[in-house]
């Protein structure tokens, strides 16, 4: 799994703000710790050196326990000292209080309490008096509240920690967030241009380190629109004169060669009548071998000029040429069920235009015939002011992926990029196929 570079650097920067948290409340415990057991030791130094003093006068005390209260409450204000007195069996006697407090755990966890109590320092002496024993006095340290203390403040570091921890995680966040935007722009500008949208354009961020990179990017797309603009209108009027050539050729053939083959028609048809009156059988059999040719060759300048030049699209105009050429579809295909709608006013369409249209729905009709084995073929055209669609639907074995880059396909794209249009195909493999078309009319007034 590929992780993101904000997540990356998000988790990298965390990790070393807890370590450094981590070693700072180790190192904070650990100076606390020592402070204490010097503390500690100073303390039971001092309450010991008290009760050492005090014992002595235990023997001229006729009230021993008064005596034994009055030393127990000598060492209360000593800091972090307990002291007791406790009969032979453990049980205490003077200083319960103390005792119990001392036994009581502080409020901190065990392993706080485990890191941070130093070692046991006690003191405990015999009191006797003649030869009887009657209990001892007992001087303990207590850290609770040094515990306790350094617990607040490993508390108070911890909440500050996690604070700035988030504080400056999020404000990293953003930091990145903010500065990994523009890349995050600059692919999607990438994507329209992959797509066709050269008018794709960055903005300039405050990023310095980026900013050379956006304003190469805007360079290419600037320069990449220009060259599609100058590749559209070449290839617009490549098929502006192709058009012209074919439309004078076409004219050429129809105007010069029609009627001298006509012509020729006309005077075969005489030679055959006088042949016939005056029974020449080899003359008629040439003229019958002359009009076959003839024939043939009035065949083929039709097919030439249906190739070169649609003259029903000069006739009859875009919309009316196209029913022509479906009826005719129709009727050397009835197994087909060929149905279409025109929707809109084409005459006034740009000649190079309608062509191109007639082209591209006469190429998709005739792959419906020859390799779709389609038994139902729809051809729809709307024209609005704006645009004009056009697609021709199948229902026959479709295309896989490799046909659709075949050189009749490819024809169809470059004829509508030349126009500035799109095209798509829509097909699934033997579910049929879809080839739809957008023209826009905006700025093709000129073609």
């Amino acid at each position: 799994m590929i992780m993101s570079l904000k997540f990356r650097i998000v988790v990298i920067v965390t990790i070393i703000l807890v370590i450094n948290f981590a070693a700072a409340g180790y190192f904070m415990v650990q100076n606390a710790r020592q402070a204490l057991v010097s503390e500690m030791k100073s303390s039971t130094q001092l309450a010991k050196g008290l009760l050492i003093n005090a014992l002595p006068t235990l023997r001229f005390s006729n009230d021993l326990g008064e005596r034994l209260t009055l030393i127990v409450d000598s060492v209360k204000g000593t800091r972090h000292i307990r002291a007791w007195f406790e009969d032979m069996n453990g049980k205490p006697l003077i200083g319960v209080e103390e005792h119990a407090n001392f036994i009581s755990k502080p409020d901190a966890p065990n392993w706080f309490i485990k890191m941070m109590e130093p070692e046991a320092v006690a003191f405990r002496r015999l009191i006797t008096k003649g030869s009887k024993s009657y209990g001892y006095l007992v001087v303990e340290a207590d850290p609770s509240d040094e515990v306790m203390e350094v617990w607040r403040d490993v508390q108070v570091l911890i909440s500050l920690g996690s604070f700035f921890l988030v504080l400056i995680v999020g404000l990293i966040y953003m930091a990145l967030r903010q500065g990994l935007k523009p890349l995050g722009e600059l692919s999607d500008a990438l994507g329209k241009l992959e797509k066709g949208d050269f008018s794709a354009r960055v903005e300039t961020s405050v990023v310095k380190e980026l900013t050379p990179i956006q304003n190469r990017f805007n360079h290419m797309a600037g320069v990449l629109e220009k060259t599609m603009v100058e590749n559209h209108a070449l290839a617009g009027n490549m098929l502006a004169v192709q058009e012209t050539e074919r439309r004078e050729l076409a004219r050429e053939l129809h105007d010069e060669l029609g009627p001298c083959l006509f012509g020729i028609r006309v005077d075969l048809a005489d030679i055959e009548r006088i042949a016939n009156a005056h029974l020449l059988t080899e003359v008629e059999q040439k003229v019958g071998s002359v009009k076959t040719i003839t024939n043939h060759i009035q065949s083929l300048v039709r097919k030439m000029l249906s190739r070169l030049r649609p003259m029903t699209l000069d006739d009859l105009g875009l919309t009316d040429a196209l029913r022509d050429m479906l009826r005719n579809w129709r009727d050397r295909q009835p197994e087909i069920d060929w149905e279409w709608d025109f929707v809109g006013d084409c005459r006034d369409l740009p000649d190079t235009l309608q062509v191109t249209v007639y082209r591209i729905i006469q190429e998709c009709t005739t792959n419906c015939v020859r390799h779709a084995k389609a038994s139902h073929v729809k051809v729809e055209m709307r024209r609005d002011e704006e645009t004009l669609k056009f697609s021709v639907t199948d229902n026959g074995v479709g295309l896989n992926a490799n046909l659709i880059r075949g050189f009749g396909l490819i024809g169809m794209r470059e004829r509508v990029s030349a126009l500035g249009g799109r095209i798509a195909f829509d097909t699934e493999e033997g579910r049929g196929l879809q080839v739809r078309v957008l023209i826009p009319l905006k700025g093709n007034d000129s073609l």
